[in-house]
């Protein structure tokens, strides 16, 4: 059986390189110690430091499909799929589509993005 990521939200940021979009999950942390940086995590997060962490990014335009249908239910678990930008290959994978690990949120997913299509 596969596992899913407990998903947050997305965030949406514009800085210099452009816009992206963020998959926010909660996972556990690992204490951190390097003599100028010390993190002490007790259960789970959704913090991202931007020096220590990798965030994990998520295609823009399903980030906004993703929105403007209302199609993602926060605190759910979710399998993810990723892909490789061949056009950019410098750029790291990205999450390319989400999939509702719930039967209930998956009906909802699917209804969502339909009503978009149709």
């Amino acid at each position: 059986m596969k596992k899913g990521l407990f998903v947050l939200g997305i965030t949406f940021l514009e800085e210099q390189r452009g816009k992206q979009a963020r998959l926010n999950i909660s996972r556990p942390l690992k204490d951190l110690d390097t003599g100028t940086f010390k993190r002490e995590v007790y259960g789970e997060t959704g913090e991202v430091s931007e020096k220590y962490d990798t965030p994990i990014l998520l295609d823009l335009t399903y980030a906004e499909l993703l929105r403007s249908t209302g199609a993602l239910v926060p605190r759910r678990e979710y399998e993810v799929e990723t892909a490789f930008d061949y056009d950019n290959p410098l750029e790291p994978s990205k999450v390319v589509k989400l999939i509702p690990v719930d039967k209930e949120i998956k009906d909802h997913f699917d209804a969502s993005l339909k009503s978009k299509q149709g």
